[in-house]
């Protein structure tokens, strides 16, 4: 402006996206002493001519003497008088246009002799004179310094840019014509705006009002430009009052049935086409489209590209159009709406949102359709959205009032909300349900029943009530109707065994339900679909096979898991992916049995169905098998991790029992893993374990005991092993342990008294362990017995007996898949070839352990290896305590040792006073002396 000539600029953005308050800010650091008008259109002036001049230039208002003054502005800006007719048309009208726009020109000109900014605000609703003056001094400029300030939605003018293309910049002049096209705000400046909003909410306020400021200060607590912090009503609509009103201009006039297709289209939150347009407005085809496309013009709605299609402009904008319309009027539409949808065949779930928002409005007999649609999306998309399926349900549960006549479709209602609630790892609501609502389910023929109460008796199963699940089953089984289908009966007797193997004592369902042999058609004469009672008879075969390992009844659980398996391979998954507790049975059976192989097939498409299903219900479960397979071939680092997830989603599921589990066999792999706070870890997660379970009678409490055991014997406490393996044994011969797993645990008993210096009952312990080897025919518990014997001949100084012993082990381990205690059996093996100055064989064994080590991720064969050969020292320290008392004897200060290992030199400190009193020595210097005597692996 201070070369004195006119220059403008035009400032345009969508609605709300702040282009007044961008002017204000501007002119108000830029330009602060320069004078300046403001003029505004509004809608109901746009037949007034020349009114945003008007208001910008009107009496009492203009910015400079002189401006309104004369009879040339009074007569230009001055009122019309509505009692004076209107002039008869000049002959010329273009002429006398032309002068009037001069005489405007020269006035403007005038006031801006001294510099002026003129700010037009809101020019989409100006009236033709206005914008007929702005293009003429657009093309007359005025011949002073004059900023004119143009601002507008281009959507909503006549034409997209109505006072044509900005200035030419390729002159060597500067420009005199400048356009700002405002865009939406990041969301790092959204939540800079709005600091009073919850950080939580930012991202999802600023995804539905696409980053535009007004509309984000639209909605309920969002603080506007000039308000402080915001109260929120709790009664209060999707979008603020003030806002309300504010949107209200831009509908306020229209005509009836325009009015109406808006309010009607407001009723979808999806593109619309005409004819649901019509429907729901109740208004001709034909004038609803009409209505639509003039809507379109004002920008109210906008045409979808691709087809005939609406929608609103901002979803902010819709929310504002229903929120205006009456309560009773968006009842009826909306049922309207559903109607047409439901004649349509739209998918269930778009239905659902209609049918959901018409119940939480005054729906009067829409109640029914409204929970058909609900019931039946909820049916559909529970798989990929059960969060939102499980509110469908709730919702349609609280439609339907406790009365004689919707009893049964209560029932219904609440079981499908049941089954889904649990699946998705609610089980306390869905055990509440189905305490209320099974006992109202009468006995039938079809089974309904029998699978509601299976159901019950899982979820009671899963949160660790054994003995409610056995009730719950054996009772309905004892009562089942005769002629019921066998998936009812399948389910009630899998339930029953597996609950009786948990509750560490194995059920046998009755004769009737295990006379069928699989793959054969049922005793009963009853027709079978392979699709639903295939994989539930898979089940049942699976749970027995389980409680035949636990039995020790391997020919039985072999069969039965070939049977199994044959079923569940032959199914393709969608007929599995309801059964994940058949999968997870399977897979423990096979690796029971030293099938790792078919255990990690089975257990894997388990764990790929469930996730994509959102089962939380059977993932724990399948989690847990899996981290058992991993441990069992070696994988450590695989067996914490899924052990870690598995614990996770037993705390959201609460499951204790569940937790239990996943704590034990984390703590177990910890422990073997063997780094240097691995000790302390795993005896703690073991420790926490056990104070989970209440009995240790069952298969949790036995699983914590013995994993509490392991820990402490690595730990260096074989007293503790002792007492935790023979308590959860139920006494010296631990027939309470699983018969399977008996000369795994007695292995451990002899390790633990090879520990505590008791030679005579390791030898004890190993010949149990050897006769209990003797009964199953497992290669892996035959090197476990083997690996015991060995050791025992071993710490005897009886080398040359003890090495094929541990070959044998070392052998069967492998045969059995047991890649861990392979390395460990080498270790022992590579002892015993150097105490016979065997070089080669020792030479091979300590290369293969160290190989095997390095895939288990396993430090204890290293520090095995280097540990003494004398078998009076063997036992005396852990492994972790002899790594320290070597770096001792080489004179390393704890500092150093500290800095080796990455511990603080009072944990050394801590383990050399442990070291000392094992050692029967009393300083340093002792320490060193005692374990040059007998630290003879350098020979």
């Amino acid at each position: 402006m201070g070369d004195g000539r006119q220059l403008v600029c035009e400032v345009v953005g969508e609605p709300g996206i702040g282009k007044t308050r961008f002017v204000h800010e501007a002119l108000r650091h830029c330009v602060p002493t320069v004078p300046r008008s403001v003029g505004t259109c509004a809608p109901d002036e746009r037949g007034v001519p020349f009114h945003v001049f008007r208001h910008a230039l009107s009496a009492g208002r203009s910015p400079r003497p002189g401006l309104s003054a004369g009879r040339p502005a009074r007569d230009l800006w001055a009122e019309p008088d509505p009692s004076t007719p209107p002039p008869a048309p000049a002959r010329s009208p273009d002429a006398r246009r032309f002068r009037l726009y001069q005489s405007a020109r020269r006035l403007i000109g005038l006031a801006a002799r001294d510099g002026l900014v003129l700010v037009l605000d809101d020019l989409h609703w100006a009236d033709p004179s206005s914008i007929g003056l702005i293009a003429h001094l657009l093309r007359y400029p005025v011949p002073a310094p004059l900023l004119l300030v143009l601002v507008y939605r281009p959507r909503q003018m006549a034409t997209p840019m109505p006072f044509g293309p900005p200035g030419d910049r390729t002159g060597t002049e500067p420009p005199a014509r400048d356009r700002i096209e405002l865009g939406p705000l990041s969301l790092a400046d959204t939540t800079l705006l709005h600091p009073f909003l919850d950080p939580a909410e930012v991202p999802a306020r600023y995804e539905l009002t696409g980053g535009n400021p007004g509309y984000l200060a639209a909605l309920p607590g969002g603080a506007g430009p000039d308000r402080g912090a915001p109260d929120p009503d709790p009664h209060a609509g999707p979008v603020a009052a003030p806002a309300l009103a504010a949107l209200r201009r831009e509908w306020v006039d229209l005509p009836p049935v325009e009015l109406a297709c808006l309010r009607a289209g407001a009723v979808f939150d999806a593109p619309f086409d005409a004819d649901l347009l019509a429907t729901v407005a109740q208004v001709p085809a034909a004038l609803a489209a009409e209505s639509g496309w003039r809507l379109a013009r004002r920008d109210l709605i906008r045409h979808v590209p691709g087809g005939g299609r609406f929608a609103f402009r901002h979803p902010v904008l819709r929310m504002a159009v229903a929120q205006d319309s009456d309560p009773a009027w968006r009842a009826e539409a909306y049922g309207r709406a559903l109607t047409a949808l439901v004649e349509r065949g739209a998918p269930p779930a778009d239905q659902a949102r209609y049918a959901e928002r018409l119940l939480d409005l005054p729906h009067g007999g829409w109640v029914e359709r409204c929970v058909d649609v609900l019931s039946r999306a909820a049916q559909e998309i529970y798989r990929e959205a059960p969060e939102s399926a499980i509110r469908w349900l709730r919702l349609a549960l609280r439609a339907l009032r406790p009365t004689a006549a919707s009893a049964q479709r209560r029932r219904d209602v609440s079981l499908a909300l049941a089954r889904i609630t649990g699946e998705a790892g609610n089980l306390a609501e869905s055990r509440a349900l189905l305490q209320e609502i099974v006992p109202l389910f009468p006995a039938d023929r079809e089974g309904r029943r029998a699978r509601a109460v299976a159901l019950w008796a899982r979820m009671e199963r899963l949160l660790g009530n054994y003995a409610e699940a056995q009730a719950i089953s054996g009772r309905e089984l004892a009562v089942l109707p005769g002629g019921t289908g066998p998936a009812g009966g399948y389910r009630l007797a899998t339930e029953l065994g597996a609950a009786g193997i948990l509750a560490g004592r194995t059920v046998v369902p009755p004769a009737d339900v295990l006379a069928d042999a699989p793959g054969e058609p049922p005793a009963d004469g009853s027709v079978e679909d392979p699709a639903r009672s295939g994989v539930d008879r898979a089940g049942l075969l699976a749970v027995r096979g389980l409680a035949a390992t636990h039995d020790g009844a391997l020919d039985l659980a072999r069969d039965l898991v070939e049977g199994a398996g044959r079923i569940v391979d032959a199914l393709p998954d969608r007929d599995v992916r309801d059964h994940p507790d058949c999968l997870t049975a399977l897979g423990l059976t096979e690796l029971h049995l030293e099938r790792p192989a078919d255990a990690v097939r089975h257990l894997d498409r388990g764990l790929t169905l469930v996730r994509a299903a959102h089962r939380d219900d059977g993932l724990c479960q399948l989690l847990l098998g899996r981290s058992r397979v991993a441990h069992h071939t070696g994988r450590l680092a695989s067996a914490i991790d899924l052990a870690t997830e598995a614990g996770i989603v037993a705390r959201r599921i609460g499951s204790g029992d569940l937790l239990s589990f996943a704590l034990a066999f984390e703590a177990e792999a910890t422990a073997w893993r063997g780094g240097l706070r691995d000790d302390e870890r795993a005896v703690a997660l073991a420790r926490s374990a056990v104070e989970l379970t209440t009995d240790l009678g069952t298969w949790c409490g036995r699983t914590a005991a013995t994993a509490l055991a392991t820990a402490a014997l690595l730990a260096g406490d074989p007293a503790t092993c002792s007492d935790l393996v023979r308590g959860a044994g139920g006494g010296d011969r631990l027939l309470r342990l699983q018969a399977t797993l008996r000369p795994m645990w007695f292995e451990l008993l002899c390790a633990a008294a090879l520990a505590a210096g008791d030679p005579a009952e390791a030898d004890r312990q190993a010949r149990l362990a050897l006769a209990e080897a003797d009964r199953i025919d497992l290669p892996g518990q035959r090197g476990f017995a083997e690996s015991a014997y060995g050791e025992v001949l071993l710490a005897r100084g009886e080398v040359t007996a003890a090495l094929p012993h541990l070959e044998a082990a070392a052998d069967l381990f492998r045969a059995g898949g047991l890649v861990l205690r392979r390395s460990l059996a080498l270790v022992s093996l590579t002892r015993a070839a150097e105490a016979a100055d065997r070089a080669g064989p020792a030479a091979r064994a300590r290369r293969q352990a160290l190989e095997l080590a390095d895939w288990c991720g396993t430090e204890r064969v290293a520090l095995r290896l280097a540990r003494p050969i004398d078998p009076r020292a063997v036992t005396i320290l852990t492994d972790r305590e002899w790594h320290i008392a070597r770096l001792t004897a080489t004179g390393a200060t704890s500092r150093l040792i500290g800095r080796q290992l990455n511990i603080s030199p009072r944990t050394v400190e801590a383990h050399l006073t442990r070291i000392y009193r094992k050692a029967g020595v009393a300083s340093r210097s002792g320490l060193v002396a005692w374990v040059a005597r007998l630290d003879d692996t350098d020979r």
